[in-house]
């Protein structure tokens, strides 16, 4: 079990680090090759940071976890809002842009209640799967619309529009390592997370919500952390409001296409409503004052240590 440990440990830095790398790659690729940086960060920079969710749940679907598919992606959305953009919150309050937030909030809250609708019928299918897809194409069109509207605010439009030093052979190295880490962590990632649930006897769903979530948001905790410290607030609810969405219209929809995806009723009673609570915690009093308060974010980190008692309290109780 030692070494079962170890390597869901090293399945998390493999993850971390391989999603650096990528992303690092994909935008010197879009500087040597002169495809449009605007399109690159309204289409493939910001899809590879959920890359880590993606390759984990999809995994998991063929493999026939399923439950840890739906589970690391809701798992994801609470952790980012939860803990990493409550904690930000909390410590640091700031203002926000109203058309890019209402922007993003309104299409999280149509895929929030796509994805609940859809799942009336007790499964995600490979068909809802291609209605999400679709909501996924409504999301890179506004996307690459806002960019294009205000690229002067676009911390990721500054960031590859500098002058790059790297080598084509360093791109390509850089590019296809950052993919094969974050393809081998993730396997690490769920044979392992499987592993260590049956031998404490947790449910899989359970470690898929809380430790492997955890683990595949750790990009967006320290690109949160780097944009905070950089000055950069709207960056940071802008990469949790996206990271969002695409956990739902890429990571659940592509994950349902090997497998039809269940929804347990741990999910309605208790995944889901945690969910739903942090995301019109953030979202209601930002759209109305146009800034995130420090008791926002204190609400929302006491929201999610709830959720946490709650598992703990209904499974290990």
């Amino acid at each position: 079990m030692v070494i079962v440990v170890i390597l869901f440990l090293i399945g998390f830095v493999l993850i971390s680090k391989g999603a650096d790398f990528f992303i690092n790659a994909t935008v010197e690729i879009g500087r040597k090759t002169n495809i449009s940086e605007l399109i690159l960060g309204a289409t493939i920079v910001s899809f590879a940071t959920t890359l880590p969710e993606l390759t984990v749940s999809l995994f998991a679907s063929i493999d026939n976890h399923t439950t840890m598919s739906l589970g690391n992606a809701v798992g994801s959305i609470i952790c980012n809002t939860g803990l990493i953009l409550g904690m930000v919150v909390f410590v640091s309050p700031f203002k926000a842009d109203r058309k890019m937030f209402a922007s993003k909030s309104t299409i999280l809250l149509l895929s929030i209640i796509t994805l609940i609708i859809l799942g009336l019928d007790g499964s995600i299918t490979k068909g809802d799967g291609c209605i999400l897809l679709m909501l996924l194409a409504l999301y890179m069109y506004t996307n690459y619309k806002g960019i294009l509207n205000d690229t002067s605010k676009n911390y990721l439009y500054y960031c590859m529009t500098q002058q790059s030093d790297m080598s084509g052979g360093k791109i390509a190295l850089s590019f296809f390592s950052g993919l094969i880490m974050m393809i081998v962590g993730s396997r690490l990632l769920v044979d392992n997370g499987v592993e260590i649930a049956s031998f404490i006897g947790i449910p899989q769903g359970i470690i898929s919500l809380t430790v492997i979530a955890l683990g595949t948001s750790l990009p967006e905790l320290v690109s949160s952390i780097t944009a905070v410290r950089k000055k950069h607030h709207e960056i940071c609810v802008g990469n949790i409001l996206g990271a969002n969405i695409l956990n739902i219209v890429s990571v659940i929809a592509i994950s349902s296409i090997p497998n039809s995806i269940p929804i347990l009723s741990q999910n309605i009673r208790v995944d889901y409503p945690f969910m739903i609570i942090l995301v019109l915690i953030l979202i209601i009093p930002t759209i109305i004052k146009h800034k995130l308060y420090r008791l926002q974010g204190l609400l929302m980190l006491a929201t999610y240590i709830t959720y946490l008692a709650v598992l703990y309290y209904t499974y290990m109780i």
